[in-house]
C-alpha cells in the first residue's frame, strides 16, 4: 500500500513534524503511538479525529 505524507504542527512549541501513514483519515494504533512518542505528546488530533495514548 502507498503511504501518504502528513505534516502535524505541535500546538505549544509551534514545530512541524512529517510522518508517513497509510490512511491519514484513520491512523492505526501503531501509527498514532509512534507519532505521539516522537512528538512527546499524549493526545493527537489528525483530520478532526482524536487519538490518546
Amino acid at each position: 500500500m502507498k503511504k501518504t505524507r502528513i505534516t502535524i504542527s505541535h500546538q505549544l512549541e509551534k514545530t512541524k513534524h512529517n510522518f508517513l501513514v497509510l490512511n491519514p483519515d484513520k491512523l492505526s494504533r501503531i501509527e498514532s503511538e509512534r507519532i505521539m512518542k516522537k512528538m512527546g505528546i499524549s493526545v493527537l488530533l489528525v483530520n478532526g479525529k482524536l487519538y490518546t495514548g
